[in-house]
């Protein structure tokens, strides 16, 4: 027994000649999926004639039977390493590839995000038919670096340039951040590759925005240039006591 047979034993001939085949079901399969189940069987009594057995059949036509949610739409954006590293509110221009119109949305970047998350704005994408819910509006971050840092999670690497002298003696640098720039102290003796902290200078924790991570300066020793005939006299009695003071003798001035 064919289809087209079972349903004009059970419903007549209203249903002769239809095509039902572009319908979907919440359940995600093709034609009558989601009218529920039913079985028939032939009669043994001679007539000729079949009985037909419901186990559930509870929706109906003008129902939900044919109401499906929207399909996602996906884009991609930007965001600056300050709003990636703070979050916040920004407003968004996105244009519809098929007509050309521009539409605007306002998105709210949670801190601490990073390349490659998603952002999804529930309701923004493709409506839904037979009164389904819309879809949603998925958004790939891309965070645009910032010259002079790199992120590593919550934590951010820079360079430090400290003069010869501060390294030798000890003093105060600036180092830039991305809350400004703040003055670090140097210790005497600070080697080049010298990793300084600064405690909560970083990115905010994703899903913790009141927790930020660390930002580690690395000393970058600047070697003098361009020095006048004295500067270049004190700098030569400078290594011969220092290598005096190592053992290496006196050394000649050249």
């Amino acid at each position: 027994m064919n289809m087209d047979d079972l349903f004009n034993d059970l419903f007549g001939s209203a249903f002769q000649g239809s095509d039902f085949g572009g319908f979907h079901s919440n359940s995600g399969q093709n034609g009558f999926g989601g009218f529920g189940n039913y079985s028939y069987q032939d009669r043994s009594d001679g007539s000729g004639g079949r009985s037909y057995q419901y186990t559930s059949y509870e929706n109906h036509f003008g129902g939900n039977t044919f109401s499906r949610k929207g399909e996602n739409l996906n884009a991609d954006i930007e965001v600056t390493f300050e709003e990636a590293a703070f979050g916040g509110k920004k407003v968004i221009h996105l244009r519809d590839q098929n007509n050309g119109s521009l539409q605007s949305y306002e998105v709210n970047i949670p801190a601490g995000i990073e390349s490659g998350k998603s952002i999804r704005l529930r309701g923004k994408g493709m409506p839904g038919s037979g009164g389904g819910e819309a879809g949603d509006l998925i958004l790939k971050v891309k965070v645009k670096e910032k010259p002079g840092f790199r992120r590593e999670g919550a934590d951010i690497y820079t360079t430090v340039s400290v003069p010869f002298v501060a390294a030798v003696f000890g003093g105060e640098v600036p180092v830039i951040t991305i809350d400004g720039k703040v003055l670090c102290t140097i210790k005497a003796g600070t080697q080049s590759g010298t990793k300084i902290r600064l405690k909560g200078k970083g990115v905010a924790v994703s899903g913790n925005p009141q927790k930020r991570g660390d930002q580690y300066a690395v000393v970058e020793i600047e070697v003098p240039t361009n020095l006048s005939p004295e500067a270049r006299r004190k700098l030569k009695e400078f290594d011969r006591a220092y290598k005096k003071g190592k053992g290496f003798g006196s050394g000649s001035a050249a």
